[in-house]
């Protein structure tokens, strides 16, 4: 008997074994394609740079990206690798100032960050205005305030168009650092109201600490709540946000170029799940505004007879990326439109 049930079994296992062969078979060609994926993927994929690898130190300003680029890099998020190239001066795209209608400062918006440079809004192919960026990943208004001091010169004639994204330039206006780099930032004078450029902090040093809102999101989410709201932070970011505007028109006017403020909304407060999050985190929640920010800067552009465009007029939740907070391609297409309108 034991003999007999060995046999069974044996017989068993190999009609068992014939008949996964023609499982095995059929499963061939999907396992072959996925190796081959992988491994071709270790090929065909470009090397690829950080963000941090774009960029070089240059004094005052702190960083801008380096001359020459041609290069993929990785967002932080970790959402894609993407494709950018820089001019003689490291700035975005290879047109340069002269040959343009519409030159755009700004931050990582400006930049093209989160979508290859063809598909940017500065790109030829979305181009009825010829637009040229001047930007870096992490800008505050400050160093686009500085650049534009150094470009003057070339902006005669021009559109000028400044873009503020309020989910951080109104706070990262304040503090002298970012990720532990150093950059200029602007002071109040005794609670006078009245702000100065500060620079003299600015080296290639790291600067000694990293701040909580890099290592806490709580803490970046009750930022942009009190910014959203009437609270004392507020109010003395508007404030700081007034006097560099004003010093913006003051060196458009002088350098006989119109000035336009764009202000750039976070996707938080376009996204109604989320809205209720940050209304949380407010230090004052019953003036929460998802669209404060739109107000009280077209308001300061109002007094100061400064161009003003309400980005939460034309840019919704599917102008962003779902995991990263910056435009996708369709959000750059109609960037790239509106810019062209503007200009006409």
């Amino acid at each position: 008997m034991t003999a007999l049930r060995i046999l069974l079994s044996v017989t068993a296992a190999l009609f068992g074994l014939l008949l996964a062969v023609p499982i095995a078979v059929a499963a061939l060609p999907f396992w072959a394609v996925a190796f081959l994926t992988r491994v071709g993927a270790q090929y065909l994929e470009p090397s690829y740079v950080t963000w941090d690898q774009l960029i070089e130190f240059t004094p005052v300003i702190g960083w801008k990206p380096k001359a020459h680029l041609n290069a993929h890099y990785l967002t932080v998020c970790e959402d894609g690798v993407f494709h950018t190239v820089t001019d003689a001066q490291g700035w975005p795209g290879t047109a340069g100032i002269a040959e343009s209608d519409i030159v755009v400062f700004g931050d990582s918006y400006t930049f093209g960050y989160g979508v290859d440079v063809e598909a940017s809004f500065f790109s030829e192919r979305h181009r009825k205005a010829r637009i040229k960026a001047i930007g870096a990943p992490a800008y505050n208004m400050v160093q686009e305030l500085l650049i534009m001091q150094q470009l003057s010169s070339q902006l005669a004639g021009k559109l000028v168009v400044w873009f503020i994204f309020v989910g951080n330039d109104l706070h990262d206006n304040l503090v002298p650092d970012m990720y532990q780099l150093r950059m200029p930032f602007v002071r109040e004078f005794n609670g006078t109201g009245h702000w100065e450029v500060v620079t003299s902090h600015v080296s290639p040093a790291h600067w000694p600490y990293l701040s909580a809102r890099f290592r806490d999101s709580t803490h970046r989410g009750r930022i942009m709540a009190n910014l959203h709201s009437q609270t004392f932070f507020a109010q003395r970011a508007y404030s700081a946000c007034q006097f560099l505007i004003e010093e913006g028109r003051n060196i458009c006017n002088g350098a006989r170029a119109r000035l336009l403020v764009m202000t750039i909304p976070d996707p938080q407060t376009l996204r109604q799940d989320q809205l209720q999050s940050l209304l949380s985190l407010s230090a004052e929640p019953r003036s929460f505004d998802p669209a404060l920010p739109d107000k009280r800067i077209g308001e300061i552009c109002a007094n100061l007879g400064v161009s003003f465009v309400s980005g939460r007029d034309h840019l919704d939740a599917r102008h962003y990326k779902i995991f990263d907070p910056h435009w996708n391609e369709q959000g750059h297409e109609q960037v790239a439109s509106l810019l062209s309108s503007f200009y006409e």
